[in-house]
């Protein structure tokens, strides 16, 4: 379902590119020279729409997606001038592909903190070859008079390459209307009064929106679920940019739709029926960049009750210097849950008795009863530097955590796993506590085991096995740049996956003869512009759920 979902997201922003024309191209070029800006709004509020994303005046609520994008990307750049000078050369070539002489400052004279672009139409002609979206792009003024020259441009690009304009006004509105040309490929530019300007594709796109301007039909602020996804997501210093996927429009009109997803059959739309909107956003932090997305479903369907957050105790005791990290909680509560939908569907259920009896048949244990079922509490997974560890890992160890309240069903099945790992000619010891498994061949440990309370520790080595079960060392919360991760992600979540790049980079430099110096230019610069990357999902009311992405880059240097 989530790979079904992504293909149909992705495959209507993929169509509106395929439709772009020279003018077009200089509408994305408006919008995506501004990807990287910023902004800051007051709280969204039911009764002024016009305070949260003033262009959304102009959007009706039917609107499946709408991006906004900021007009300042200075201001979110200004601790690292040399990303910004490398966006401003990026921009720079956009603006040339398009072969326009518009500049970001001429813009930035007269439009207010955002750009809005949004998809008002699925598609202006049912049953053709390929939908038509029918977009509307708009922006708030602050100088009405740099304003109408800037549409005054737009029509002279449009009028050398053969269109044709006629003026015209509705009730306070200044149109533009296009006279000539094929649906999708009619241009309106529209200035509503000293407020608004907007430039649609097609006259049907821009006549729904001033019917939303004139209070004709309820425009998309005002819906709950973007005013939800505005305050979660957008309200925060360094905003680059937002975008919000109206899922709800979907399933109101699944017929105006049906050229987006010739595939997708009832059933699968039904698998679609509790999401109502995907919302995103891209933040620009003195740490670094934060995406964040929020995931709103149906108020009757209350999935996400079943779930616990983590109590986030374990990550709090793993080392700094791991370079890869993932926690989680509840498996066996998650596999129970999966188990359960899964033996609805016989294909599936078939599946999963044939993993079940292998599983038995090489292990002589149950699956689901003597492994799965005490993996109740929580859990982590690390990957760290370990000198100690068998020569064939090459100075990298691991760990494994699992904490349980079953301990005695976990030491029946690890006992069992003893005895088959003997069978195969692996030496197991046991000495206070500490279980070794060894190579047989070079009588190295494979792995070391112990119990903590109710901690089981499995590890790559004897040192690594101290350091976790004595607590030795520095921990995440301790030391730089997961210390970062683990502060500025959200909390409570339901796990981490953090990665520690600077670590990364560090054993690179000592394994790859020449360094860092020997790899190709693009993979160096990756390496050395990011010093961290976290990773988290977290509850976020009742019936919605958080991912948040955070990849740190290195501090200044100091003066």
């Amino acid at each position: 379902m989530l790979k079904r979902t992504a293909r149909c997201r992705w495959g209507m922003q993929a169509q509106l590119y395929r439709r772009s024309r020279p003018l077009s191209l200089t509408l994305m070029a408006v919008g995506s020279s501004w990807l990287l800006g910023s902004c800051q709004l007051r709280a969204p509020q039911v009764q002024l729409p016009g305070d949260v994303l003033p262009e959304t005046a102009l959007v009706p609520q039917s609107a499946p997606l709408v991006l906004a994008l900021s007009t300042k990307p200075e201001e979110s750049l200004r601790t690292h001038p040399d990303l910004l000078a490398r966006w401003e050369s990026w921009t720079a070539e956009a603006w040339a592909s398009t072969g326009q002489e518009f500049s970001r400052e001429e813009m930035q004279a007269w439009a207010g903190d955002h750009f809005t672009l949004a998809v008002v139409i699925p598609n202006l002609v049912p049953g053709a070859a390929e939908p038509v979206p029918g977009i509307l792009w708009g922006a708030s003024t602050r100088n009405a008079d740099l304003s109408r020259q800037f549409l005054a441009q737009v029509r002279q690009q449009a009028e050398a390459e053969g269109a044709n304009f006629e003026q015209r006004q509705e009730q306070g509105v200044t149109l533009y209307v296009q006279t000539n040309g094929k649906p999708g490929e009619r241009w309106v530019t529209a200035e509503f009064g000293n407020r608004f300007v907007a430039l649609a594709n097609d006259p049907k796109v821009m006549q729904r929106a001033i019917a939303v301007y004139r209070g004709e039909a309820e425009p998309i602020s005002r819906a709950e679920g973007f005013r939800t996804a505005v305050g979660d997501l957008y309200q925060k210093p360094g905003t680059l940019a937002f975008a919000y996927f109206n899922f709800q429009a979907l399933h109101d009109d699944p017929t105006s739709f049906k050229d987006w997803m010739p595939d997708l059959d009832p059933e699968e739309l039904g698998s679609l029926q509790p999401l109502r909107s995907l919302a995103m956003a891209a933040h620009w932090r003195e740490q670094g960049l934060q995406m964040r997305m929020l995931t709103q479903l149906d108020p009757q369907t209350p999935l996400l009750g079943k779930w616990q957050t983590a109590r986030g105790e374990l990550i709090r005791r793993l080392p700094g210097s791991a370079l890869a990290v993932i926690t989680t909680q509840q498996v066996a509560q998650r596999w129970q849950a999966v188990v359960s939908e899964l033996e609805k569907d016989p294909q599936a259920k078939e599946l999963l008795d044939e993993l079940r009896a292998e599983f038995r048949a090489n292990t002589r244990l149950d699956l689901d009863q003597d492994l799965m079922a005490w993996l109740d509490g929580e859990m982590a997974l690390l990957v760290a530097p370990d000198a100690q560890a068998h020569p064939f890992l090459q100075g990298m160890g691991a760990a494994l955590l699992v904490e349980t309240s079953q301990k005695d069903k976990a030491n029946a099945a690890l006992t069992q796993l003893d005895r088959l790992a003997q069978e195969s000619g692996v030496g197991v010891t046991e000495a206070g506590g500490q279980v070794t498994w060894a190579d047989p061949l070079f009588n190295r440990p494979l792995l070391t085991r112990a119990w903590e309370g109710n901690y089981l520790i499995v590890t790559s080595s004897t040192a690594a096995l101290q350091t976790l079960a004595q607590r030795q060392g520095n921990w995440i919360p301790q030391t730089e740049p997961l210390k970062t991760l683990y502060e500025q992600l959200p909390k409570p979540n339901y796990g981490y996956f953090l990665l520690n790049w600077r670590g990364i980079r560090t054993v690179l430099e000592a394994a790859l003869p020449g360094g860092l110096a020997s790899l190709e230019p693009e993979a160096r610069e990756l390496l050395t512009r990011i010093d961290g990357l976290g990773i988290t999902s977290y509850p976020v009311g009742d019936h919605a759920l958080g991912l948040e992405l955070l990849v740190t880059v290195p501090p200044k240097p100091q003066p």
